[in-house]
């Protein structure tokens, strides 16, 4: 079969397993080959497939938001033998929070966090003496105050649905395995820097909010609308879906926020709840330094 030259933007979106955005965005910045197309197809794009099949080799899987690409891989481990006194110093000298269990055959069976570690100590009040904590603390092992059975997740597994597993059972980490063997971790830091990605949140330009009728055939039209005042889209979020209406939360960049006004009230149906500069929120230090 022979091997197209050029995708359309659908097409590679697709074969990233990113949102057509995402595609622009990646042309506007370089990191991918793109022509325009003339006559009844202006204003769409063609995508050099080799640029994209780059990406993919890169990448190593073909889309994108799967716990892979997000994942500390390799992480550090710990055997069930492992003293206490060896698994702090992992932890405090490898930065992490949290320490996988895993079998000889590297199979994940637990997993102990620097709150678990804390709470294995001895009390404050204790009248041990400092060596004599040290040589308690020797003999406490990862297998006696691991947490077990650890929930984990396949490499293939999605964001969202990682994110949605973790909120459900309270916990800020899921192992990510690959056929039972442990390849990475991933934690709700992770899950924040996508979501801060996905959105749009690392870039400079206008953030709107606006309350769509939940009707087929309105949302093409309102980003239309912004992209023929000048916007270019960074990310389109449902921020919010109710019965009869959605709340959509578009980043975009560089376009006039008279002109955006002016195409939106063109259709008649869309209601501005905001216009904000992403750089208009600060961060607030609160208390004495």
């Amino acid at each position: 079969m022979e091997i197209k030259e050029w995708l359309t933007t659908q097409e590679a979106a697709d074969r990233l397993g990113v949102s057509t955005a995402r595609i622009r965005q990646m042309v506007a910045e370089n990191q991918i080959t793109a022509r325009k197309m003339g006559g009844k197809y202006r204003g769409q794009w063609q995508i050099k497939s080799i640029d994209v099949e780059k990406r993919l080799h890169e990448k190593g899987v073909t889309q994108t938001m799967r716990v892979k690409n997000r994942m500390t891989p390799n992480p550090i481990v710990a055997s069930l033998e492992t003293n206490y006194n060896e698994a702090l110093h992992l932890m405090k000298k490898n930065k992490i929070n949290h320490l996988p269990i895993v079998d000889d055959k590297g199979r994940p069976i637990g997993i102990v966090t620097t709150g678990g570690m804390l709470r294995a100590t001895p009390s404050p009040v204790t009248t041990l003496n400092v060596y004599e904590i040290a040589s308690l603390l020797e003999n406490v092992t990862m297998g006696s105050i691991m947490v077990s059975p650890v929930l984990a997740v396949d490499e293939s597994c999605s964001i969202t649905n990682a994110a949605n597993f973790m909120l459900q059972n309270k916990i800020d980490s899921l192992l990510i395995t690959r056929d039972g063997i442990l390849v990475g971790i991933i934690t709700a830091a992770d899950i924040f820097r996508t979501f801060v990605e996905i959105t749009g949140g690392v870039q400079p330009g206008t953030r709107i909010e606006a309350k769509l009728p939940n009707q087929k055939g309105h949302l093409a039209p309102f980003i239309q609308a912004l992209s023929n005042a000048g916007s270019y889209i960074v990310a389109v979020t449902l921020s919010n879906n109710e019965d009869e209406y959605g709340f959509w939360d578009v980043k975009e960049r560089g376009g006039d926020e008279g002109e955006m006004r002016k195409e939106l009230d063109k259709l008649g149906y869309v209601e501005v709840l905001s216009f904000r500069q992403s750089d208009s929120d600060k961060l607030l230090r609160l208390g004495k330094e």
